[in-house]
C-alpha cells in the first residue's frame, strides 16, 4: 500500500517560467502537484496542493 504525505505550498504564478522553476523543485523533492487553488493573489501567487510517497507512517503528519 503507497502512504501519500499531502502539502499545500505557495507556487509563483506571475510569470509561466518562474512557475514551472517552482515546479521543477519541488518535483526534484518528490513532490507532485495535484491540483492549482482558482485564484492568484495580488502578489501574483498561487495555493497548489502536492503530494508524494512516504517510506513509513510518522504521527507527526
Amino acid at each position: 500500500m503507497t502512504i501519500w504525505e499531502y502539502d499545500v505550498k505557495e507556487i509563483r504564478f506571475s510569470e509561466w517560467s518562474k512557475t514551472k522553476e517552482d515546479l521543477n523543485s519541488l518535483g526534484t523533492d518528490g513532490w507532485e502537484l495535484i491540483k492549482f487553488a482558482d485564484e492568484i493573489d495580488e502578489n501574483g501567487m498561487i495555493a497548489a496542493v502536492f503530494k508524494r510517497s512516504v517510506d513509513y507512517v510518522d504521527a507527526s503528519f
